[in-house]
């Protein structure tokens, strides 16, 4: 079995099973159908979209797509490299899904460098049992919510002030989320799995780049900052940004010590409010497990389609 190149375009899984190099946009296509249950993609626009959020993959270095063939029959796909499996399909009558993720697996043990984690991304739940009897540990499972805009009559506490945000609020809003954020499960995940302990420059460079590509007015306006009017202390943020052309929540805080008098509720009231101008809804993406689900699901956001990433684990 060969090590992984960009220039290789065939590898054979058996004698009966090979990956060949797959055209991105044509890959697109067919993972786009068959890849992704529909419901999770509800709020895409249009087709064109659907295809470009198939090409986008942050977890990969390179364009590695590949069809998975039956002898000269295409039976489905996947984005595999070092250390990396994403994006996998079958196109139907095929069914043997389990020998085909073993084929992968002795594939990815060859190419990766075993001294760090291999990832599997975005395994839906009915993939996700073939990986773990193969050995691969469930990490993080996070799934889409969405909800429609509505108008609210909402109101905030005479001991708040309420802003709006800008790029030069920027460090304290990096502060709060390091504070809001320093124990959550997602923290916990980063710390654990990757080695890595999340500082304050790891959110001061996420807000910044929110405050880089956040363009629209009505994203800026829909976003609030609170604070103590006492303390002229900020304890709260909520920052809507676009994603696949519809409003996300971004990012959601309140200070720990703060929690429990309904801050993060209005502001994502608020936002729900604002966006009614010009949006039919509010999508957000979360972590299982987390916290804020509760407040999610008070407020009426209905779940998506859960997906998983599972690893095997680094020697180190």
């Amino acid at each position: 079995m060969e090590k992984w190149s960009r220039d290789i375009n065939c590898y054979e899984l058996s004698n009966k099973y090979s990956i060949v190099k797959a055209n991105p946009k044509e890959f697109a296509i067919y993972e786009s159908i068959y890849g992704d249950i529909i419901s999770n993609r509800f709020a895409v626009k249009h087709w064109d979209l659907r295809v470009a959020i198939s090409l986008d993959n942050p977890f990969s270095k390179n364009a590695s797509y590949y069809w998975i063939k039956d002898d000269k029959r295409n039976i489905g796909g996947v984005l595999i490299e070092p250390n990396v499996l994403s994006r996998l399909f079958f196109i139907p009558p095929f069914t043997n899904t389990y020998e085909i993720i073993k084929y992968l697996k002795k594939l990815l043990l060859k190419w990766s460098d075993c001294n760090k984690h291999i990832y599997a991304y975005q395994i839906p739940i009915e993939q996700s049992k073939y990986f773990e009897m193969l050995g691969f540990w469930s990490d993080k499972n996070r799934r889409w919510m969405m909800r429609p805009t509505e108008i609210y009559d909402f109101r905030w506490d005479s001991s708040i002030i309420e802003k709006t945000p800008n790029y030069s609020n920027n460090k304290e809003i990096a502060e709060l989320f390091f504070e809001c954020f320093n124990n959550n499960i997602d923290y916990h995940h980063a710390t654990k799995h990757d080695g890595q302990v999340l500082s304050y420059k790891d959110y001061l460079d996420e807000v910044n780049e929110y405050f880089y590509e956040c363009k629209e007015d009505i994203l800026i306006e829909a976003s609030t900052l609170i604070y103590d009017k006492t303390h002229n202390k900020l304890i709260g943020a909520c920052l809507i940004s676009s994603l696949e052309e519809w409003p996300l929540i971004h990012t959601i805080g309140v200070n720990p010590e703060y929690r429990g008098k309904r801050l993060a509720t209005t502001m994502i009231k608020k936002a729900l409010t604002v966006l009614k101008n010009q949006y039919p809804v509010l999508r957000l993406f979360v972590t299982i497990g987390n916290v804020a689900e509760s407040v999610y699901y008070e407020l009426g956001f209905i779940p998506g389609v859960e997906f998983k990433r599972l690893y095997i684990p680094g020697n180190k």
